[in-house]
């Protein structure tokens, strides 16, 4: 991977994203580029939240329909989740619950999913989410009331996933999230491990990206990019 070119790239997009996006990472140090080209996952200074950066080995629709996926293949360890409205890569509402372990009380929230067209006009495939508190009963019915009852609703969970194709085989990432458990556990301590995770995460996200050349094929349930037009099934 060219450090040059990958800048060259964010560059050409920079603006747009600035302009248009849910999220922007602001400006990237020009050291970003030499890491990430050798294959490193960086970790972007936010002044809230987390951020990385970082290639996907895998197409842009591979790596968009992963990063929407409501079932991946490498899901995080004790995470539930439910798509109340919604499915896949159309604006979704998605309950999660994370079982933390003893004596932490379990987490729960709904996430509401949507992608950004007018982004998608310079490029830039994003994917956010925002906490939709007011769809929490509707959980409740269908996740049962007993383990709902006893877990307890985080205070902050947003982000984005921007995706810009670099070429066929490869894809450029930018992950932010920012997420307040609440209770006992302070944001910072939240931060400090997703940022310690995000390699983890983008390898995973990759891993589920290639999975879709078996689990995308004809006849698919076509899924729509940012733009709305379908992805053809592989």
């Amino acid at each position: 991977m060219d450090a040059t070119a990958l800048a060259a790239l964010w560059a050409s997009v920079e603006g747009a994203v600035a302009d248009h996006a849910s999220w922007s990472p602001g400006a990237l140090p020009a050291s970003t580029w030499t890491e990430i080209a050798t294959g490193k996952v960086v970790r972007a200074r936010s002044p809230v939240g987390a951020t990385g950066v970082g290639v996907l080995r895998c197409s842009l629709a591979e790596a968009w329909l992963a990063v929407t996926d409501d079932h991946p293949v490498q899901a995080v360890e004790g995470l539930q989740q439910v798509a109340l409205s919604g499915r896949w890569a159309s604006e979704k509402w998605l309950y999660q619950l994370i079982d933390l372990p003893w004596p932490v009380v379990d987490r729960h929230w709904v996430l509401h999913s949507r992608n950004n067209p007018r982004l998608a006009g310079f490029g830039v495939w994003e994917r956010a989410w925002t906490l939709a508190e007011d769809w929490l009963p509707r959980a409740r019915a269908e996740v049962g009331a007993e383990r709902f009852d006893a877990a307890q609703t985080v205070v902050v969970n947003d982000g984005s996933w921007m995706l810009v194709a670099i070429d066929a085989a490869n894809t450029f990432g930018v992950y932010q999230a920012r997420v307040d458990l609440g209770g006992a556990l302070p944001s910072g301590a939240t931060d400090a491990y997703t940022n310690a995770t995000l390699g983890e995460l983008f390898r995973s996200t990759e891993a589920n990206a290639h999975s879709m050349r078996t689990r995308y094929r004809a006849p698919c349930d076509a899924q729509p990019g940012p733009d709305g037009r379908a992805i053809p099934c592989f």
